[in-house]
């Protein structure tokens, strides 16, 4: 059943809110209304769109891009239970609710790495408040990944691609293999797809002009592995303003510690102490 929910003044002022575009950070206030009291909603852009844009000429794409970026943001999470897809709404443990009801399965972050589209998490800005039972809109499910395969199978990127180009895929297969604590990409959302790309365009230009060759599976082994040495950034220091919080892709490729982290990659792989 839907219910009303209430709004932090700083929600409006949050750097994660302020990173997704105005739809998609209206369509993170609706899904309040309609997750059930643990912060649950299925994983179906059919329901999602009824509920939230029942008036609004809004297609399927566009809502599954403003779910990465809500995703990519930390803003909400996927995961998957009995082999059925679901969201997450981080921080809900700010929400008072009298007498919750629960329909969904919970959210643990070990089913948070899923096989199909998903849904990233992190802080929520909902600010405690009273609520209301309404009607609650129902629709089917986002359909399985068309790739088939076993359970552990990655979906990256838009349903129906068989697989991704240079560079991509040796960035990303390099992370998940040095870095298994931290949060899995199972979303290559624009933004995301940029900076992989900017952080691997500098690193082709520093190795060139320090008069060694450039391989992908060699420097990035090297990044991550570098990485790997420090605890924080293998995922093994919780939050705790946030304790759903994951080490992530975007947190270990932001510019200003980029830099400081591929030149211990290109050392290492020159053999230097």
């Amino acid at each position: 059943m839907a219910r009303i929910r209430s709004i932090k003044p700083e929600f409006w002022s949050s750097e994660q809110v302020m990173e997704c575009s105005p739809t998609a950070r209206l369509l993170f206030i609706g899904l309040w209304n309609f997750c059930d009291d643990a912060g649950n909603h299925s994983l179906s852009v059919r329901t999602i769109k009824a509920e939230i844009f029942p008036g609004d000429d809004i297609d399927s794409t566009s809502i599954r891009g403003m779910l990465d970026e809500l995703s990519s943001n930390g803003l909400i999470v996927f995961y998957s239970s009995e082999n059925k897809d679901f969201l997450h709404v981080t921080g809900w443990q700010h929400q008072r609710i009298d007498k919750p009801t629960f329909k969904h399965p919970p959210y643990r972050p070990e089913n948070s790495a899923m096989p199909r589209r998903t849904v990233d998490d992190s802080s929520t800005p909902e600010r405690r408040g009273e609520e209301r039972r309404g009607e609650e809109g129902s629709g089917e499910d986002i359909p399985p990944n068309p790739h088939g395969g076993g359970e552990n199978l990655e979906l990256i990127g838009e349903p129906g691609q068989a697989s991704k180009p240079e560079p991509l895929q040796p960035i990303i297969d390099a992370y998940h293999g040095l870095l298994p604590r931290c949060e899995r990409v199972v979303v290559l959302n624009p933004k995301r797809r940029k900076r992989i790309l900017a952080a691997d365009k500098l690193a082709r230009s520093v190795c060139k002009s320090q008069g060694w060759p450039y391989v992908a599976t060699e420097f990035w082994d090297a990044y991550f592995g570098e990485c790997a040495t420090d605890p924080w950034m293998r995922g093994e220091v919780p939050n705790p303003k946030n304790p759903n919080w994951r080490q992530n892709l975007d947190v270990l490729l932001a510019e200003d510690r980029f830099a400081s982290v591929m030149d211990r990659a290109i050392g290492s792989m020159r053999g230097e102490a």
